[in-house]
């Protein structure tokens, strides 16, 4: 008898999402110093950034995110707490440019993936992967939904996931019947690690020896005509979907069934494309050529016993 093959998985690293102002008739930001890499500018040598997107809001687009993922939690503590920090953010001004301010890594000096103590609120949205199965890309046409929730009641991510994760809005049902687009990828779910000022904004300040738990959904909208694009915007099918009147009370009704419940809840519409980077001709490592083999097989594997 063949003996099964244990496939080696990483955990994944967190992701940070920083926003800031960028007027519509600009591109890309610019870095007070030059940057060979230019529009990652002083993220080109970051250990341990491994992607990087930018994103805009939909209705508001001059609302802006860089979005990163980090290979571990270290890595970014030692970004934020480095020089290099400083300067990525004093190119991203908030929309009160009065307000701009520069954050060290503090706020995540204690934490771990497991820990999702409270911190102050930064620049930096911190969010990590609630499991290790496979997700499509974080690109194209994405609805973010985030779902606050007292401590006071331990809430689990599965609460979640029978409620809004399994609710689809009108206009989005192809997701669901196309079984090649694998609707399980394209609902991705977070636990928010450390808030920052946006967190504030939408639940409020956390009063003295409160807690809350923070829930964050990244619905990716692919596109349903083309099997090879499934990572590509569905901004039109997304757009319909948004300005359906029944939309938003449909929404409601299926937060409503969760238990324990959603005291509060957001929703934002956003475009997100991975920024252009120019590499130094180089080639994979030995190991990074292994693990893309293995999480190559882990993925077939997994698929084939969920058919």
């Amino acid at each position: 008898m063949a003996r099964a093959k244990t496939i080696r998985i990483r955990e994944r690293g967190p992701i940070t999402w920083t926003r800031f102002h960028l007027p519509r008739e600009q591109e890309w930001p610019t870095w007070s110093v030059s940057h060979p890499d230019v529009h990652v500018g002083p993220l080109a040598d970051v250990q341990g950034a491994m992607f990087i997107r930018l994103g805009r809001m939909v209705e508001h687009p001059e609302q802006a995110a860089y979005i990163i993922s980090w290979d571990t939690l270290d890595d970014l503590k030692n970004f934020q707490s480095s020089p290099v920090c400083a300067e990525f953010l004093q190119n991203l001004p908030r929309n009160d440019i009065s307000q701009v301010s520069i954050e060290s890594g503090s706020a995540l000096s204690s934490l771990s993936l497991e820990d999702s103590s409270m911190s102050p609120p930064s620049r930096f949205l911190t969010l990590s992967y609630v499991d290790s199965r496979p997700t499509s890309k974080l690109e194209g046409r994405i609805t973010l939904s985030a779902f606050m929730i007292p401590r006071t009641y331990n809430p689990s991510i599965n609460d979640l996931r029978n409620g809004p994760g399994r609710f689809f809005p009108p206009g989005s049902e192809y997701i669901q019947y196309e079984r090649w687009l694998r609707w399980e990828q394209k609902i991705v779910w977070f636990s928010v690690i450390a808030e920052d000022s946006w967190v504030e904004e939408k639940f409020g300040e956390l009063a003295k020896n409160q807690d809350r738990k923070i829930f964050c959904e990244l619905r990716v909208w692919p596109n349903p005509n083309d099997y090879n694009a499934s990572s590509e915007p569905g901004a039109e099918c997304e757009e319909a979907s948004a300005k359906d009147p029944q939309t938003r009370a449909l929404w409601n009704q299926a937060v409503a069934k969760v238990m324990p419940p959603v005291t509060s809840w957001e929703q934002e519409r956003w475009d997100i494309r991975e920024v252009p980077r120019f590499y130094p001709p180089a080639e994979l490592s030995q190991e990074d050529m292994e693990y893309e083999r293995e999480m190559e097989e882990w993925r077939k594997e997994y698929y084939q016993e969920h058919e």
